[in-house]
């Protein structure tokens, strides 16, 4: 059995363990807190031991799983080349996006006094009282100076129901990180404050990871994705480097998809920007197989994924119309 499935039972055991025991008597608003705090803190007690078995055999592999909604992973993690063995075992696409808060700050800060204001942003742009030329000015009137002030290093791209995926990044700092999946359910609810945002502490202690070999690149600038026409099928990692920055305060991402000749690329593009009404909205439109989350240009990250004869296409969250590369699998 995988370790992503031993750890996704022994969860639902843990679940359902202290599930039963809450049934047994009617509890008030305080103690259901208690009750929550304390399965949460016996779920990151399970993942961090098993961490430590896989730490000792595969240095640097972190395994992740996303639920809706929650993001299962290590509390603790050392600094190196950091590959996520992603699994999305939830009914909705999903993300791990990983960055660095400024010092001092933690996840309450940002549950505080940066996510919540994205909720009247989009009901501003949903309304017409907004426009994305406002997107700027509003931030800087309601988002603290920290708040986008974070460092992104990396983290697994979007992910079908169902999917695993492999990323690989290199984190150089120590410091106090979140994981986070800002995909809006199907109702519009950001998946952040649904649950899907936490708190990773990056020791000072280096990890024993080589960096990863890769088979093929993959270049994202700012006129677009450079990668190969066709590769054959099979299992490959592609390098992608991130050769500059956009506009704006992210950095960009790239994402795999799998597509075929009924695909509407426009709708895609526009479905890939969380700044429009129904962007990033499950469900996706297309079947996404993994990627590289945001880092700055000069670094790079790699993705390793098993390809079946098809077409397919790299894309951004950032620009997407433009940030995108076709490409066929034989």
């Amino acid at each position: 059995m995988s370790f992503s499935k031993s750890l996704f039972l022994t969860l639902i055991l843990v679940s359902l363990t202290l599930a039963l025991a809450g049934c047994e008597q009617d509890t008030k608003p305080d103690e259901q807190k208690l009750e929550t705090e304390a399965k949460a803190e016996v779920i990151d007690k399970a993942i961090s031991r098993k961490q430590a078995d896989v730490e000792k055999v595969h240095p640097g592999v972190i395994d992740v799983t996303t639920t809706d909604f929650r993001i299962e992973a290590p509390s603790e993690i050392k600094k190196g080349w950091t590959t996520f063995r992603f699994s999305n075992v939830g009914k909705q696409v999903h993300f791990v996006a990983m960055y660095r808060l400024v010092d001092g700050k933690t996840i309450d800060d940002q549950l505080a006094e940066v996510a919540p204001v994205f909720d009247p942003l989009m009901k501003g742009l949903r309304s017409g009282e907004l426009t994305k030329a406002d997107i700027g000015p509003f931030f800087a009137e309601n988002v603290p100076e920290w708040g986008l002030q974070m460092t992104w290093v990396g983290g697994a791209g979007l992910l079908a129901p169902g999917n695993t995926t492999q990323s690989s990044f290199y984190i150089d700092q120590a410091g106090t990180y979140l994981l986070e999946c800002y995909v809006k359910a199907p109702d519009g609810q950001w998946h952040t404050l649904m649950g899907m945002l936490q708190q990773v502490n990056v020791t000072d202690e280096m990890n024993e990871a080589n960096e990863p070999s890769a088979n093929y690149e993959v270049t994202v600038s700012n006129v677009g994705v450079a990668a190969p026409e066709t590769v054959p099928a099979g299992k490959h990692t592609f390098r992608v480097i991130m050769q500059e920055d956009p506009q704006g305060f992210m950095p960009y991402d790239l994402n795999l998809a799998r597509i075929d000749d009924s695909t509407d690329m426009d709708k895609l593009a526009f479905w890939m920007d969380w700044t429009n009404v129904g962007g990033l909205r499950a469900p996706a439109p297309v079947e996404f197989l993994g990627g590289l989350e945001h880092m700055r240009a000069t670094n790079h990250g790699y993705v390793t994924v098993d390809l079946t004869p098809g077409k397919y296409v790299w894309i951004s969250e950032i620009n997407a119309a433009n940030t995108q590369k076709t490409f066929t699998v034989e």
